[in-house]
Formats: structure tokens, sequence, C-alpha cells
């Protein structure tokens, strides 16, 4: 080899590895700029006001995403991409074309000083035309069923779920209708004894049993019909309760400690996804205990997912996200100004280096002119953005691509591939992928992002990738005649 050959090819070889820089156009939502190939870049859509909904991302750029169907999502572009341009427009759904919205006085059981009664209780719904199940959402403590339509963050859920045909379904704690019932000073749904509570000795669970059979009747609906539940806080905990208790397909559990005898000793135990925040300053929601959860149910061969809520960059408009629509994009933009010039608030990915909110500049709102409701939604944003103990919309999809997946009317691995609810979980990982589909055995093919196959697997349930460097990569999975192909970031 000639020395200009030599040389040629040395600094071809050094040029692999700079990054190119691409230019991100996001329509509809937020995070246009100018990124470096390598970097991890964050993107939002446009809030859901009144009766819209999101649905997808759609656009060149969903190729690099981490999760195509979240409103907030991450796109990774691999060195050497050379992609030039990318656009992520963001698509939304109409929502009062697909399901209508309710609230209705429906006639439950109740509690009041150890007298059972039969009372009208306010139930929130939400119902499209054709419902393939139905979905049970259960407040905090002190929360009460408005907060699914007056709250931001779970009216988006409620407004999700509604947008992927379940019947969504909030009503009150009977503590929040009837007062504190056992002496400790909280209002919260009733969990007894989480190894025994049925609906014959607990009244919670045996008002969600007679609004799912006043449900069932009035909509003509199978005695089987496909029901799930989520909750927040000791809501989580609850809805773990009642799903077993009363057979449900499966629940979700956000921010929530759980009690350990549902997942290791009830027989009626259900498939669960964990959603845990990083940072959840809350005593009732130890992570240790979640972990705990989540494993004694996979040890008993109960599927289950866990996801953490880990912490996001604060951007221009994130505070418009409030039920009321009081906060202008000029404010927040006010608002997020000053978090950037807060010395010590923020690091340099924009993410919150406080604890808590007890943290926060004093003047962070003051001479905005908002009123203490929307100084409220406010600071609510920041506990989500803070992954602190907040009920958030982040996993909206994630938790209702679970529940499809425990949905009995959605049962082949074809009709879950072309309904777009098929992943590898978690992305991005450390070491093992899995498949959302469980108890799946599949050949599988891994590739670099350029194309060059790495290795194949066969008769596989997940892939490690522990001995791989960090970088995107290509999963093929080939089950039968269906073949999907699918892209994992490896930290």
């Amino acid at each position: 080899m000639t020395k200009t050959l030599l040389v040629f090819y040395l600094f071809f070889i050094y040029s692999l590895g700079f990054s190119q820089s691409f230019n991100l156009s996001v329509s509809n939502g937020h995070g246009s700029g100018i990124f470096s190939e390598g970097d991890t870049v964050y993107i939002w859509s446009n809030p859901e006001f009144n009766e819209l909904v999101f649905k997808e991302w759609q656009g060149s750029a969903v190729n690099y995403m981490i999760n195509q169907n979240e409103w907030l999502t991450k796109i990774y572009v691999p060195v050497g991409s050379n992609v030039g341009a990318l656009i992520a427009d963001a698509q939304f759904n109409d929502l009062s074309t697909i399901a209508d919205a309710n609230i209705e006085s429906i006639i439950l059981p109740a509690l009041d000083n150890g007298t059972i009664l039969m009372e009208n209780e306010d139930v929130y719904l939400r119902v499209p035309q054709n419902p393939v199940g139905i979905v049970f959402c259960f407040h905090g403590t002190g929360g009460s069923g408005a907060g699914f339509e007056n709250d931001f963050e779970k009216n988006s859920f409620f407004k999700a779920g509604a947008n992927r045909n379940y019947i969504m379904v909030a009503t009150n704690a009977n503590e929040k209708s009837f007062g504190d019932q056992n002496g400790d000073d909280a209002i919260r749904w009733e969990i007894n004894n989480a190894y025994t509570d049925e609906a014959n000795n607990n009244i919670d669970i045996k008002r969600i049993k007679s609004l799912r059979d006043s449900l069932i009747n009035r909509f003509s609906l199978s005695p089987q019909f496909p029901t799930f539940a989520l909750g927040v806080s000791n809501g989580a905990n609850f809805a773990d309760l009642c799903a077993a208790a009363l057979d449900f397909n499966a629940s979700g559990h956000m921010t929530g400690n759980g009690h350990p005898d549902i997942y290791a000793n009830r027989d009626d135990a259900t498939p669960v996804i964990f959603v845990q925040s990083e940072n959840d300053q809350h005593s009732s929601a130890n992570p240790a205990i979640v972990i705990a959860n989540y494993h004694a149910l996979l040890n008993r061969g109960i599927s289950a997912e866990f996801h953490w809520h880990t912490k996001t960059p604060v951007y221009n408009y994130r505070f418009t996200r409030t039920e009321d629509m009081m906060i202008a994009p000029s404010i927040s933009e006010s608002i997020y100004q000053r978090m950037l010039n807060s010395p010590g608030l923020l690091n340099q990915d924009y993410k919150l280096l406080i604890t808590n909110n007890s943290e926060l500049p004093t003047d962070l709102f003051l001479d905005l002119g908002l009123n203490s409701g929307s100084i409220n939604d406010c600071e609510n944003q920041i506990k989500i953005m803070n992954a602190d103990h907040k009920f958030h919309s982040h996993f909206n999809n994630r938790i209702i691509d679970f529940f499809e997946l425990h949905n009995t009317s959605s049962s082949s691995f074809s009709e879950l591939n072309e309904q777009g609810i098929i992943f590898l979980y978690p992305n991005p990982t450390n070491d093992r992928v899995f498949l959302s589909e469980k108890n799946v055995i599949a050949d599988f093919k891994l590739y670099t992002a350029t194309g060059k196959l790495l290795e194949t697997f066969h008769e596989q349930t997940y892939l490690d990738l522990s001995s791989y460097p960090s970088g995107q990569y290509f999963i093929e999975i080939q089950l039968g005649n269906t073949i999907i192909l699918k892209n994992i970031l490896k930290n």
C-alpha cells in the first residue's frame, strides 16, 4: 500500500468516529433542532386539549424512535447513519367521533358506619362504539373519580383507552363519598386483608363488581368480557387486589407499594404492569417492595412487566399541559426560562437536579398572573418531569399494549403484530431483551444498525445483549410465517 493510500485509509477510518449532524423537524409538537448522530433526542407532541387524543408519530423519524405511540418519546440515530434530515409528525384523533363521554348517577352498594346502603354514585364513562374491553381507573388517597376527567394527566390516559376502544370507567372509593370509615384519617380504597379480601367482605370490591355487572347488562356484553384495572398510589394497590378478586384479565400499577400477599400468595393473582417513578418521594412507593412484587409474579409464571419512569427534560411548552387551558405558551416559556436561569436547578440535559418541589425557587411563578389552581398544575408537571409521586401519561399506550396482550379477543401473534403492539422490552436495555408476547418461543436474528448479521438465536424467549457494545440494533423475530423487524437500543 502506498503512503498516499495509507494516509487516505487512516483518515477514512478516523473520520468514521465522528458523528454527522441531522436536522429534526417536529410537526404538531416540540423538539425540532439540529442534532448529532449518537445523540438521544426527546420530542413531545402538542397537548391533547378538549377531545383530541394522541394517536402516534409518523414520518421518517419513526425508524429511530424508542416508542412510536407515546406522546413523549426519544429518538436515537446511530453514528454513520447519514440521514441528513428527519421528520416527526404527531397524529391525533378526535375522540368525539369515536367514543361518548358521560357522567352518570348509578346506584351502587355503600358502607356508612357499618350500615350497608344502596346509593347513587357519580360514574365517569368513555364508551367507544365497538368496545373490546373495560378499564376501571382508581384514584389515589384523597382523590376522586372526577380526576380522570378534570386532571390533565389522568384524562390523557382516560382518552387514550377510549381511543383504543376500551370502555373507560372511574368512580369514587366508598370513603370518598361516605367519609373515613376505619378511622385512619385517610380517604382511600378499602384494603383490609390483601390475601382474603373479596366482594363479600370488602365494600369497594363489592361496588366495582356491582358497577361491572351494570355495564355488562347495559351494553349486552358477555359475562367474560375482558376487564382491566389501573390505579395510582393506594388506587394502584387496590387495582391489583380488585383484579384478583374479580377475575380481571390484568391490572396496571403506578407509584404504589402493592401488598405482597396479592402477588406471592393469592391463587387468583392476575398479570400486572408496574410503572415505578425513580425519584418517588412518597413512603407508600418503596421501589424495593415493588420490584419484589414484580419478581413474585414472574416466579409463579404469571405475566408481569416492570418499567421505570425516569426524569425527563424541561421544555418550553410543558406547562401548557393543564386541563383548564389557562396557561398560555408565553407563560409556559417564561417559567421555562426562569428554570434555565436558576443556578443548580437543571443539569446540562435540562433535567431537574433537585429532589422534590420544596427546593424550587420561591419566585418561580411570581408575577405571572397565575391562580392557585394553575400554579398547582405547574408544580404537578414539575413532579412528573422529576419522576416523583404523581400520576403521569408517559406510559399511556404501553399500559394499554399490556392490556391488549391479555385481552382474549386478541390472541394471535400475527394479529397482535398487525395492531402494532408486538414490541421488545426493556428498550433501551442494558443486557436482556424480552418479547412482549409472553410465553412465545421464536427464532431471532440480530443485526447492526447498518444491516450486518451478528448472531442467530433459535427457539428463544429472550435475547442476551450484554456482550455487545452500546448502540442501535435491529432484531428480526420469526414465528412460523410471521416475520417482524424491531429496533433496540443497547445502553
